[in-house]
């Protein structure tokens, strides 16, 4: 076993050579001596050795405790004193420094191999800690879930640098603050802790919580309350792990099913109505042409041909809805064809005198798409938005890029939709307009996740509603 090489500085050549034999019987090396504070530096950065042997009076400028500040701070050597005064002033300046081990001379084989071992010990212990601490420091730095600290009161006490990624906030203007703040339901929090106190800690509890621009972020929370020594509650620790993507999947294969089973049905409801509408609509043109019926009773008939003619444009859409979309891609302008949709309702934009104001950023790259199929899914959301204001009221239109993907949101200020009809928006056959057939959306989505992308409304009641339409480039 290589032996410890121990750096000796000491002032008194006697004193300095009796060292020597003490630390060599201790069964250690010798690596230099000097006798100045200069020398002790110079030679602790040119030798490294495993640890130094210092006199606080040393001649020169520089004293023993100088040159063992300067040598730990930049080498981390662990550094003994050795000293002839044992006063109460010499040890507080000692102590400041933090020092492995203090002997006063004169000292002993015994003393000197037992300071040298606990100051090899307690150096050893100390970067196994420090190596420890940064170990952990980089996982909490670079974990990807939150780890945080809240108290009692609700108080966060720590949060790993995470959260930035997760929410935008800064860290530092999160700790000290209500963690009640980023819940997007407050009452979830409230049975949390219900559990919390119950069983001690919890697994995969999944909250809403919200980001700085307030977009909801869906979580799963594994938390366990500490207790003090007293066997008390003292604050709870856990982690956030992001379940976003993983709900939104849940509720794109949800909403797929959902459409695919009600577009089966659709079809074949669609079929079997079809041809009795059909004989309906032929009879009453016979009855017209054939009977010449009065005046009232043709107005009469006129009706039948008209709600025959809704019903048969209504079994159309189902129809339409229940055929899967042949998506025919080629490369085109999302700008142009989102200018043609506009276009195609500006006559409506005059009669409802609601303004539109477009935003699109340059350089918006050309994508693979079905630009038929795209033109329509951008004219249906115009038009609802259009529907949902009244004069004066605006629709903001923005196209940018982000993260590799083309984002479009259509953003109106008109009376926005409850929580309750949010949920059913992409639901065939929802609608609360009195005309609407309720398969506009419904057309929409599925138009959009046929071209990999993804559909996604915020609503405000009274404030307005943001459709944001992302297509993968």
């Amino acid at each position: 076993m290589k032996k410890k090489r121990i750096l000796i500085v000491e002032d008194e050549l006697i004193i300095s050579e009796d060292i020597c034999i003490i630390v060599k019987n201790c069964g250690y090396s010798v690596a230099g001596v000097t006798t100045s504070g200069e020398g002790a530096v110079s030679l602790a950065a040119e030798l490294n050795p495993d640890l130094v042997l210092m006199d606080i009076i040393l001649e020169g400028n520089m004293t023993g405790l100088e040159s063992a500040e300067t040598i730990f701070s930049e080498l981390e050597i662990p550094i003994i004193f050795l000293t002839a005064y044992a006063d109460n002033k010499t040890l507080q300046k000692v102590l400041k420094t933090g020092p492995y081990g203090y002997i006063i001379k004169p000292f002993d084989e015994r003393e000197l191999r037992v300071t040298l071992e606990l100051a090899f010990y307690k150096h050893a212990m100390e970067r196994e800690l420090k190596i420890s601490e940064e170990k952990y420091r980089r996982i909490f730095e670079n974990i990807q879930d939150i780890y945080y600290e809240v108290d009692m009161n609700g108080i966060i006490l720590e949060m790993s640098p995470s959260v930035e990624v997760f929410t935008e906030y800064l860290r530092q203007d999160l700790i000290g603050k209500q963690i009640d703040d980023i819940y997007a339901e407050p009452k979830q929090r409230k049975e949390m802790l219900i559990k919390l106190h119950d069983k001690g800690r919890i697994n995969d509890f999944e909250i809403d919580i919200k980001d700085k621009n307030g977009n909801i972020i869906y979580c799963s929370v594994t938390s366990k309350l500490l207790l003090d020594d007293n066997n008390k509650p003292q604050k709870i620790v856990g982690s956030l792990r992001n379940i976003t993507e993983h709900k939104e999947m849940q509720k794109y294969l949800l909403q797929t099913e959902r459409l695919a089973g009600v577009g089966q049905l659709a079809a074949g409801i669609a079929h079997e109505i079809r041809n009795p509408l059909g004989n309906i609509s032929s009879a009453v043109q016979f009855c017209i042409t054939k009977y010449k019926p009065s005046r009232e009773i043709e107005q009469y008939l006129d009706m039948i041909l008209r709600n025959s003619d809704n019903a048969n444009k209504i079994i159309k859409e189902l129809l339409d809805f229940a055929t899967p979309r042949e998506i025919n891609l080629k490369k085109g302008s999302i700008i142009k064809i989102l200018d043609n949709a506009i276009e195609l309702v500006k006559a409506r934009f005059h009669k409802t005198g609601v303004n539109i104001k477009k935003k699109y950023s340059d350089k918006i790259p050309e994508i693979l798409m079905d630009e038929k199929w795209m033109e329509r899914s951008f004219l249906n959301l115009i038009v609802n938005a259009i529907d949902a204001m009244s004069k004066g009221r605006l629709l903001t239109i923005t196209v940018e890029m982000k993260d590799n993907l083309i984002v479009l949101s259509f953003k109106d200020t008109g009376k926005g939709i409850s929580d309750e009809n949010l949920n059913k928006v992409f639901d065939p056959f929802f609608t609360t307009k009195d005309d609407g057939t309720g398969l506009g959306m419904s057309s929409v989505y599925q138009v959009i996740t046929a071209h990999k992308g993804t559909i996604n409304i915020k609503s405000k009641v009274g404030k307005g509603t943001d459709v944001i339409v992302s297509l993968p480039i």
